[in-house]
């Protein structure tokens, strides 16, 4: 997913603030500022400043050469310095209420940015930090209309573009960025940030085929050869349909006996609003084994974006057990309604949940709720730390066909983390957890190990081989100690 930057560096142009870019003796300096280099910028205002102490010039371009370089706190400092030598310059305002968005004080930028709109003449870019810090509120709806405001005002400064076009991406509105992408190419059609995020943008609109095989195993010798190949196909920025096609051979080691699974399928997605979109899957499932018959399975449900760091997503899904061949020769369908809601809060707490109530075609029935309390360590590359647990239940115990017990608790704390950021070619990820499970009355340790190793050679081919191993009795039908072991493949046409 492509992410709105929390900080917009380039987004103030510091020839169009301060008209005295042309004194040669700082050139060299306006040079490096113009280009992103930083460091030296702030080299050469440091040795400027020495023997022209009081050039205000040099000592604004110094502030943000220091801020942009990695020391925010110091900058705002700097700009503070010269706001008390002059309170009313334009400049200095506009840069010090710049510097706040470096230092993430959002709150306080929205405050400063407010105050200098009555303070001062109608002004792009005072509308364009108004913007951002909206935007890096996620207040998404008032950032855009400042965005456009700045344009009104001056439809050359390819900054409000760059902002506009990454808060449209972050309120899933991928339509709007591309047409204010190409409206900004039209201004400077060597915008390398704004080509990128276009090239981002046009290769999730491009059809996806997605392989993945696998072989499953667990300790009642049960065993599955696993291949599902899927197409996506984006007809727009609000419409995708796809194909699937799945493949199941499952066999009992034991008493020889094996079935084999065809299921054919179509996928719809659509976006109904920026916030709201519907999904569909229809397919036709064919058995052939023991007791070999044919049915049509089923998913719908809506995804909604209830806030910035708030998801919903409810469904209505028919399917059969399939874990074994012993549970595919019962021939007993599930219909699950069930939901998940995700918040991820600013202090960098999330809380993941989800509830599962399912009616079976023998006349039995479950409720699931599995929460996960986590922290995130860090964000890129993600690394989190958190609880979960399980609590589950059937109305009828039928042990004999598969794991169904009254009542089922599973605690545990758990660690995931990646290696690589997405936008690395290298993949690198996996995720433990250790804690107890209880069936009914009797407890025991629980573990359960996923990883995944990847490459992605260019932005059309990924390529992963996974594996995962689980003792609780939750992951499976059957309630035996389960392990996985596949390659996924995903190209992009």
């Amino acid at each position: 997913m492509i992410k709105v930057p929390r900080i917009f560096i380039y987004l103030i142009i510091i020839c169009f603030t301060t008209p005295c870019l042309s004194q040669s003796p700082m050139q060299e300096g306006f040079g490096y500022l113009e280009k992103g280099d930083f460091e030296k910028g702030k080299q050469f205002f440091e040795n400027f400043l020495k023997s022209n102490p009081k050039n205000t010039t040099a000592k604004l371009c110094y502030g943000r050469a220091v801020g942009l370089s990695g020391d925010p706190q110091r900058a705002k400092v700097i700009f503070q310095e010269l706001l008390d030598l002059d309170p009313d310059n334009i400049e200095f305002n506009i840069n010090g209420a710049e510097c706040l968005l470096w230092n993430k004080e959002f709150e306080v930028a929205l405050k400063r940015y407010l105050s200098l709109r009555k303070k001062f003449k109608p002004n792009p870019i005072i509308e364009l930090g108004l913007a951002n810090t909206y935007s890096n509120l996620k207040q998404y709806k008032k950032a855009i209309h400042h965005y456009h405001q700045g344009l009104a005002l001056n439809d050359k400064v390819v900054g409000i573009y760059i902002g506009l076009a990454y808060t449209h991406v972050a309120n899933n509105q991928n339509k709007e960025a591309l047409e204010t992408i190409d409206k900004a190419l039209t201004v400077d059609p060597n915008q390398a940030q704004l080509k990128g995020l276009q090239k981002d943008i046009l290769n999730k609109l491009r059809p996806l085929l997605k392989q993945r095989n696998s072989i499953t195993s667990d300790s009642g010798d049960n065993q599955s050869i696993i291949s599902n190949t899927e197409l996506i196909y984006p007809l727009s920025t609000t419409l995708t349909l796809g194909a699937f096609y799945k493949y199941r051979e499952s066999s009992n080691l034991i008493n020889k006996e094996k079935s084999k699974q065809y299921e054919l399928g179509v996928t719809a997605s659509y976006n109904l609003t920026n916030k709201i979109t519907l999904e569909a899957i229809l397919a036709q499932l064919d058995i052939k084994g023991g007791n070999s018959y044919q049915d049509i399975t089923y998913r719908f449900g809506a995804k909604f974006k209830l806030a910035y760091n708030q998801d919903l997503n409810i469904y209505y899904h028919k399917e059969y057990h399939n874990f074994n061949v012993a549970l595919i020769n019962n021939k007993i369908s599930q219909e699950h309604l069930f939901g998940n809601y995700h918040i991820l809060t600013s202090w960098d707490i999330g809380l993941f949940t989800q509830f599962y109530h399912t009616r079976q075609s023998d006349g039995n029935s479950r409720n699931l709720l599995f929460t996960s309390l986590y922290y995130l360590l860090k964000k890129s590359p993600p690394i989190k730390v958190g609880l979960n647990s399980v609590i589950m239940g059937f109305e009828k115990e039928r042990s004999a066909v598969y794991f169904s017990p009254e009542e089922y608790y599973v605690f545990e704390a758990f660690l995931d983390l990646s290696l690589f950021k997405h936008t690395d070619k290298w993949i690198a990820k996996a995720n433990a957890a250790y804690g107890y499970q209880i069936i009914n009355t009797a407890s025991q340790q629980s573990f359960r190990a996923e990883a995944t190793v990847g490459y992605k050679p260019s932005a059309q081919l990924k390529a992963e081989l996974f594996g995962q191993y689980s003792n609780q009795a939750v992951g499976n039908a059957s309630g035996f100690e389960f392990n996985e072991f596949g390659i996924r493949v995903n190209y992009r046409f």
